[in-house]
């Protein structure tokens, strides 16, 4: 959700404009706001974030490409 809420994700931004780009990263953004996954109640707010994905046609697909690559370094402690 951090890498969605910070991130230009340019898959995002080609397929739905900057309209979808806003609404995917204000959704994410309210995530971790909430709690994030130390929060009662947060798999329902991922799934209903999901769902709005969904509806919309978003992918996050720049995030998540990134996601791996993220943690990659983290292991090397870069």
């Amino acid at each position: 959700m951090r890498l969605i809420a910070e991130v230009t994700d340019t898959n995002l931004l080609h397929r739905s404009g900057a309209e979808g780009l806003r609404f995917a990263q204000e959704s994410a953004s309210g995530f971790p706001a909430a709690g994030g996954i130390g929060s009662p109640g947060w798999r329902k707010r991922a799934a209903d974030i999901h769902q709005a994905f969904v509806a919309r046609n978003l992918s996050p697909g720049g995030s998540a490409d990134l996601l791996p690559m993220a943690l990659f370094v983290d292991r090397l402690g870069v």
